[in-house]
């Protein structure tokens, strides 16, 4: 007899694989890719010829509808690596339910800083949905290309909060290796040079604002990235010495 959890993830993928191919009219390759199966699967889910007679085992309809809006947001903004990783985390949530308050507690957790990042992560994705709606009314290409950008930081933003939950609820070890120290410097050797050239002082004649702005937030994105390479590694080089 199948298990919980082998009845549980064929169901709630069938039941995403319907919403995000007949509501969101997303493509079945990507959803495929974002729940982890073939676009053959998502084929079968979406014809109900596999997964839609097993029991979603007590999740809500509200609860689903919710994960295919997050999933559909990340996956038209081409976030599918993102997209699989919000249905990767509400599985595991599943299999694993969080640790009892009082545990979290014992274990030197201040939950109001739980409920704080959790509060964000709301905010996160209310500013990534409404700047996803706006940009499909915006005029212009570049007025929706900032819309866009805006949306995707949000959702990084959230996706970066939801990481670092999951991290504190579990008291996982966060310390890097000396091989993930290496891609990291590796990859700061490469920002610097690319942080020479500074896309807003390139003379390109009279530029509108919305040009000279999105050039000086690539410029702003190079120096956040050196900035965060460079505290990883700098504070790695002193918890060594």
């Amino acid at each position: 007899m199948p298990s919980r959890v082998e009845q549980l993830v064929p169901a709630l993928r069938a039941a995403l694989a319907v919403r995000l191919v007949d509501k969101y009219g997303l493509k079945k390759s990507h959803v495929a890719k974002a729940l982890g199966v073939s676009p053959a699967a998502i084929t079968q889910y979406v014809a109900g010829s596999r997964g839609v007679r097993l029991s979603t085992g007590g999740i809500s309809v509200v609860e689903i509808d919710a994960l295919a809006d997050r999933i559909a947001r990340k996956i038209s903004l081409g976030m599918i690596d993102s997209a699989s990783t919000e249905f990767t985390v509400f599985l595991n949530q599943l299999i694993a339910p969080r640790m009892p308050q009082e545990f979290r507690a014992g274990a030197g957790i201040d939950t109001s800083v739980i409920k704080s990042l959790m509060d964000r992560i709301t905010l996160e994705e209310e500013a990534a949905k409404r700047a996803l709606e706006l940009s499909t009314s915006a005029n212009s290409q570049l007025s929706k290309m900032v819309l866009k950008q805006m949306a995707v930081d949000s959702m990084r933003h959230a996706d970066i909060l939801a990481t670092l939950i999951h991290i504190i609820e579990n008291n996982e070890d966060v310390s890097l290796t000396k091989d993930d120290l290496a891609l990291i410097a590796e990859m700061s050797r490469f920002e610097s040079k690319a942080e020479e050239q500074r896309l807003a002082e390139i003379p390109l004649g009279e530029m509108k604002p919305v040009i000279k702005a999105l050039l000086t937030s690539i410029d702003m994105d190079e120096e956040k990235h050196e900035m965060l390479l460079k505290i990883i590694v700098g504070e790695e080089d002193k918890l060594g010495d």
